[in-house]
C-alpha cells in the first residue's frame, strides 16, 4: 500500500470514528433534553419519608416494616387491583379514603396476623400523601360533578 493511500485509509477511518462519536453525543443530548423528569414513587423512598416524619409515640410502635407493608397494601389498593370486578371502576384516592384504610387493616390482619390501630394506618397514609407532594405526584384536586 502505498503512503498516500494508507493516509487516505487512516483519514477515511477517523472521518467515520467521528461522524459515530458525534451521533452518539447528539443522541444522548436529545435523551436528556426530552422535557421534564416525571415523578417516580419509590416504596423504599416513601418509606424513609414518612419514618422521618413520625410523630415520637407513633415512631415509637412502628418500625420501618410496619410503615412498608401499610403503603404496599395502600399501593396495593390504589392500583385497583383490590377489586373483585376490574370492569367497574371503584373510586380511589391517595391519602387514606376510608374504604382504603378498611383494606388495608383487614389484609394486614388476614395475611401477616398483625393489626395497627386505625389512626396509626391513617397517619402513616396521610405522610405517604405528604411524601406524594413532594414528589410532584400530586395535581389539583378533581371538582365534584354538577
Amino acid at each position: 500500500m502505498s503512503g498516500v493511500t494508507t493516509v487516505a485509509l487512516a483519514g477515511l477511518l477517523a472521518a467515520i470514528f467521528f461522524f459515530i462519536v458525534a451521533a452518539l453525543v447528539y443522541q444522548e443530548a436529545k435523551r436528556r433534553s426530552s422535557g421534564p423528569i416525571e415523578p417516580v414513587y419509590v416504596v423504599e423512598d416513601a418509606v424513609a419519608f414518612i419514618h422521618e416524619r413520625l410523630d415520637s409515640e407513633l415512631a415509637a410502635r412502628l418500625r420501618r416494616s410496619d410503615i412498608r407493608r401499610i403503603i404496599e397494601w395502600e399501593v396495593y389498593y390504589l392500583q385497583g387491583l383490590a377489586q373483585r370486578r376490574r370492569r367497574t371502576p371503584v373510586e380511589v384516592t391517595a391519602g387514606g379514603a376510608p374504604a382504603a384504610v378498611e383494606y388495608i387493616m383487614d389484609q394486614i390482619a388476614l395475611r401477616h396476623g398483625v393489626s395497627y390501630p386505625r389512626d396509626d394506618v391513617v397517619a402513616v397514609l396521610a405522610l405517604e400523601a405528604e411524601y406524594l407532594a413532594a414528589i410532584g405526584a400530586v395535581g389539583e384536586p378533581v371538582g365534584g360533578e354538577g
